[in-house]
């Protein structure tokens, strides 16, 4: 109260100083209030051990491989080169691939009269002759059959699961092998231009 009124004596403006100083408390507050949220998030990610740097993952819209993880930051490179760096106090839900088996899903789009038996016996002996020359592959190859996917498209549907990471690898290899078994043994297989002439 005395330094209130010694400079309400000489002429300063006492009401415009305190009006300031509230907004810039106000200010340093909302920006404490953020750096407490990212460190307290952060320090939960650490001692939980969610992700770890070199494994890839998905938080929110950003999909990639951990570049690095900080009690304030995590930054993500995406697989088209992008370093994506996130406060820890918008990271909510965290999806690791990185952690367990991971699936393969293959699927050969079809025609309405494919022989679904004889191509189901050709990708069991693709399988069969195959699967143990790749032990990256967990268990044995799940043969779904036909199904129809979302845009009304025919396929024959295998799961594979296999250690983390090799699910492109083992998508590609094996849907080459199928395929080339399958055109081997008879079975006409559909093109993109023969799907959309069928649709129209």
């Amino acid at each position: 109260m005395l330094i209130y009124w010694v400079l309400s004596i000489i002429g300063i403006p006492v009401s415009s100083l305190l009006a300031g100083a509230g907004l810039a408390g106000v200010a340093l507050g909302l920006g404490a209030k953020d750096f407490l949220s990212d460190l307290v998030n952060g320090f939960f990610i650490l001692l939980e051990n969610q992700y770890d740097v070199g494994e890839s993952v998905e938080i929110g819209s950003v999909t990639g491989i951990v570049s690095s993880v900080g009690i304030r930051t995590t930054q993500i490179r995406g697989f088209d080169g992008t370093l994506h760096t996130i406060p820890n106090r918008n990271i909510s839900i965290v999806s690791n691939k990185s952690r367990g088996d991971m699936r393969a899903q293959i699927d050969i789009p079809i025609l309405a009269h494919t022989n679904l038996e004889q191509m189901t016996q050709v990708i069991k002996q693709v399988n069969d002759e195959q699967v143990p020359h790749f032990p990256q592959i967990v268990g044995a190859p799940t043969i779904l059959g036909p199904k129809t996917t979302p845009n009304g498209q025919l396929v024959f549907r295998i799961d594979i699961f296999v250690q983390n990471g090799m699910q492109s690898a083992i998508y590609s290899e094996f849907y080459r092998l199928y395929q080339e078994a399958l055109i081997a043994d008879g079975i006409h297989l559909p093109t993109v231009n023969a799907i959309n002439s069928t649709k129209k």
